[in-house]
């Protein structure tokens, strides 16, 4: 009877274990930076910040931890992959300006056009990138308010979105 009793006791614990939400962390990586730099050896860019590194806890707060940061490392793509990723256009609507912020996984020649709703081209614009984070400002207050489709085109591959400005 007892060990029955302690089983049911058990089975019961578990249960209510179970049923509990369960609570997960997101790691948000920031950096207090003190020095950094960036360069290019032999066609390889790099950048590097010696810093605190700023670690979200699950209660609410921040916690620094000491040591070296380096970026995420970005894998060379295969042939034919879309080297434009995580593309995002911020803030949509917009009034003043508007970033455009995307990952590129090889050198590419990224073209940026501003298409109207009228299938007029408004903007363009071209540049060569090297691989790693990109964030483009543009001041979009002169353009009339509507709905605009931006095009980025990189290396044959299209990220294609609305933006309205208002």
């Amino acid at each position: 009877m007892k060990t029955t009793f302690t089983r049911y006791l058990l089975f019961l614990g578990f249960a209510v274990a179970l049923s509990l939400p369960a609570r997960s962390q997101i790691l948000v990586r920031q950096v207090t930076a003190t020095a950094g730099g960036s360069g290019a050896v032999n066609g390889v860019s790099f950048e590097y910040t010696v810093g605190e590194a700023v670690i979200s806890t699950l209660s609410g707060g921040e916690m620094l931890t000491q040591g070296f940061h380096q970026p995420e490392v970005i894998p060379h793509p295969g042939q034919g992959v879309n080297p434009l990723i995580n593309a995002i256009i911020f803030p949509n609507p917009a009034v003043a300006n508007v970033n455009i912020r995307f990952d590129l996984l090889d050198n590419a020649n990224v073209q940026m056009l501003f298409i109207n709703a009228a299938g007029q081209v408004v903007y363009q614009e071209a540049r060569k990138y090297a691989p790693g984070k990109i964030t483009m400002t543009l001041p979009v207050n002169r353009f009339a308010a509507g709905i605009y489709t931006v095009l980025i085109k990189a290396n044959g591959h299209v990220f294609m979105d609305k933006l309205i400005v208002q």
